[in-house]
């Protein structure tokens, strides 16, 4: 699983670890899914979001 940064109008900060991110233009937010059954794991709107980053921490090194 990934670890997902949204980035808030707010100025806040939130972490969310899910498989996968999608955009649904119906409902206009983002969705986020696991695996083995995991589903949906968090519905985030568009309209209070200023960004979301995938954190690869296979890119990290130390």
């Amino acid at each position: 699983m990934a670890r997902y940064e949204i980035n808030y109008l707010t100025g806040n900060t939130e972490y969310v670890t899910a498989d996968g991110v999608e955009y649904d233009a119906d409902a206009r937010d983002y969705v986020f899914t696991g695996t083995n059954g995991m589903g949906v794991i968090a519905l985030v709107p568009t309209s209070n979001v200023r960004s979301v980053h995938r954190q690869d921490p296979e890119a990290v090194t130390g």
